[in-house]
């Protein structure tokens, strides 16, 4: 029993030498570019409200309910 207790605690001691570290030392700060917002171009010049309207108004267009032309399906 002695026997098998050491056994386990050993295998226990021994198995948390072997873990890795998960973070790199070497990486500390971002070193590539500045992202810049996506209303920031031209086709915006900074204006958010615009760009999220200009978003909205082409999500409706993946909209099939939007789309659909219910004039052609109903009976006459």
């Amino acid at each position: 029993m002695r026997f098998a207790l050491g056994v386990a605690a050993a295998a226990l001691l021994l198995s948390a030498c072997t873990e890795v570290g998960q973070d790199d030392p070497k990486a500390k700060v971002y070193a590539g570019k500045v992202d810049e917002k996506a209303y920031a171009g031209d086709a915006f010049k900074g204006d958010q409200k615009k760009w999220e309207q200009a978003l909205a108004a082409r999500a409706n267009f993946q909209n099939e309910r939007a789309r659909a032309t219910w004039q052609s399906v109903r009976p006459q």
